[in-house]
């Protein structure tokens, strides 16, 4: 990200924003870019250098973004629509006359949109990224919700247009993101940071002229506090594996298991037990109910995360002390772990090919121990000349 300052950018899931290729808003960033204090405040000069490319958006690459958040709602609304018509229409006898008929569609379109009403209600609000120099222009994004909407329903659906775009709306006010988001990394050290910094956040689109943004961690390494930290991104669940010990997906499986297995146990012993009274049956079978979900709620709560706390600080009391070239090299290693299990499991194989790796430092900055370039390097001497005739320049006007 800075030519110079040991600080860099990684950027995972969604390669655009606005119709934008990330790599080329990072690289018109960083030709303007000054030293930073912190890498928390280069990160929000960034996010603020976004608001470039909202105000130059056409409205088609703005309706795209709210589509990608609103359509996948409206569709799965529109679909449980039409399920619940038809499933009630099979349990019994088609209404007779039309009135009939349009009020039995209405109950059943309103039990379905008041459970969707009611998911959206209990969503967090998005903490949206403030901007003071445009309006937030409201009229126009609820213009462009509601053709996404309209795009995307059909059938009984369509009745309830408005409805579903208010469900929809707040679905963007909410920290609901989509496939489509974009992650971005930002680490290194600013001027006045001795210890590294990691910030990073996931975007997804606007809402009323301001980026949908979420934080998804922070963490500034320092002698008081947490001293060395491995974080995956995107593809995670091999390095969760590595570092914990479990996955996302171990963890459901383990605690399905034991649900399923407490309760067989449960229930094989009420079963051996003749009761004189009905409530102390009744009784009993209310304690090892509790017991049950006690059982589940300390194994999530307590057990799965004393293991996760203990196989980390294992993992990370190692790299603490690790040599710069076997950090590069366990950076490397995790993900051809995950390149590999993509390989051979059933799915796309979204991890794969030759792996960047880089090392950021106080006194080295940001080196590159391994990069791919998409041109030969032999047959290319006027790019590289030309690249660092452009980072000698950037220099000595900061000195």
């Amino acid at each position: 990200m800075s030519q110079v300052q040991p600080i860099g950018i990684m950027i995972y899931n969604g390669m655009q924003f606005l119709g934008v290729p990330i790599d080329t808003i990072i690289k018109e960033f960083r030709r303007h870019a000054v030293k930073f204090d912190t890498v928390k405040v280069a990160s929000d000069a960034f996010l603020q250098h976004l608001y470039k490319y909202v105000d130059e958006a056409p409205d088609e690459e703005i309706y795209k973004s709210i589509s990608a958040v609103v359509s996948p709602l409206a569709e799965e609304i529109s679909q449980k629509i039409a399920d619940s018509v038809l499933s009630k229409l099979k349990e019994g006898a088609a209404p007779g006359s039309k009135q009939e008929f349009d009020k039995f569609t209405e109950n059943a379109i309103n039990e379905v949109l008041v459970r969707y009403e009611q998911l959206v209600d209990g969503l967090e609000e998005i903490p949206l990224l403030p901007r003071t120099d445009r309006k937030s222009q409201p009229a126009k994004y609820r213009e462009l919700t509601e053709t996404a909407v309209k795009n995307a329903i059909s059938g009984f659906a369509e009745s309830d247009t408005d409805r579903i775009v208010n469900i929809a709306h707040k679905l963007l006010r909410s920290k609901h993101v989509s496939r489509s988001k974009t992650g971005i990394v930002f680490s290194g050290f600013g001027e006045k940071e001795r210890f590294p910094t990691l910030v990073s956040y996931e975007i997804d689109g606007l809402f009323e002229a301001k980026i949908r943004l979420v934080q998804t961690d922070c963490c500034d390494i320092d002698r008081n506090g947490v001293r060395a930290y491995v974080r995956p991104f995107a593809q995670k669940d091999m390095v969760d594996r590595f570092l914990h010990g479990l996955d996302d997906r171990l963890r459901n499986d383990i605690t399905r298991y034991c649900e399923e297995t407490v309760g067989k146990i449960s229930e094989g012993i009420l079963g051996s037990i003749t009761f004189v009274d009905e409530g102390d049956a009744s009784e009993l079978e209310r304690l090892a109910t509790e017991a049950q979900n006690a059982f589940i709620r300390n194994l999530n709560e307590d057990a799965f995360k004393s293991f996760k706390d203990r196989s980390r600080r294992e993992i990370e009391d190692m790299v603490e002390f690790m040599p710069k070239p076997e950090l590069a090299k366990m950076a490397e290693a995790l993900i051809d772990l995950t390149s590999i299990k993509r390989k051979v499991s059933l799915g796309l194989e979204t991890v794969g090919g030759p792996v960047d790796v880089a090392v950021i430092s106080k006194s080295d900055g940001f080196v590159w121990v391994k990069r791919k370039h998409y041109f030969p390097s032999d047959l290319n001497h006027r790019y590289f000349t030309r690249v660092n005739s452009l980072t000698e320049n950037k220099q000595e006007g900061d000195v």
